[in-house]
């Protein structure tokens, strides 16, 4: 058997290194139930609403539960994998998406769609971040790390509004 480094995906007694807990909320000028369903669509060219250059593959696995393969470029020309698996919840417009492949595999993210009226919506994001490489980080360093990582999450999801809305405009 490897000896467990090889296999990051396993369970560590090791801590990680560096943990961010945020949060944040994202208005929608569209009615909730179409911004549920823009955001659950979940395909291969999804890169194009984001920053970088990555390729997905979107896999089945039963109803209400899929696993997104994502590869992507980092600084320096290095490619990373995440896999995540991502908890549908229709009823609740509600979704979970489970790192279990990657540099931050136990982070889980959650998004939460609520009604604004009948035209709008917003939604709630909850990310508990997890990271196992590299030294770990000051609680000075964890904080700032962790405003970085809620800003960048919340200008991704400002242009993916701005996206929702065209879309939802040129119905």
């Amino acid at each position: 058997m490897p000896p467990e480094s090889a296999h990051p995906e396993t369970l560590s007694p090791d801590p990680a290194t560096a943990h961010a807990d945020y949060a944040f909320r994202q208005r929608f000028r569209v009615p909730a139930n179409w911004a549920f369903r823009w955001c659950i669509d979940f395909r291969a060219d999804d890169s194009r609403l984001s920053d970088g250059h990555a390729s997905r593959k979107v896999v089945a696995l039963a109803p209400h539960t899929l696993a997104l393969d994502d590869e992507f470029e980092q600084d320096g020309g290095r490619r990373i994998r995440k896999v995540k698996l991502v908890q549908l919840y229709p009823s609740q417009k509600y979704w979970v998406s489970t790192h279990i492949v990657g540099p931050n595999h136990y982070s889980q993210f959650r998004y939460r769609i609520v009604p604004d009226g009948a035209r709008a919506s917003y939604l709630v994001f909850e990310g508990r971040d997890v990271v196992w490489d590299g030294r770990p980080l000051s609680a000075a360093a964890n904080r700032e790390r962790t405003r970085r990582l809620r800003t960048e999450d919340s200008r991704t999801w400002k242009r993916f509004a701005a996206s929702m809305e065209k879309d939802f405009s040129g119905r």
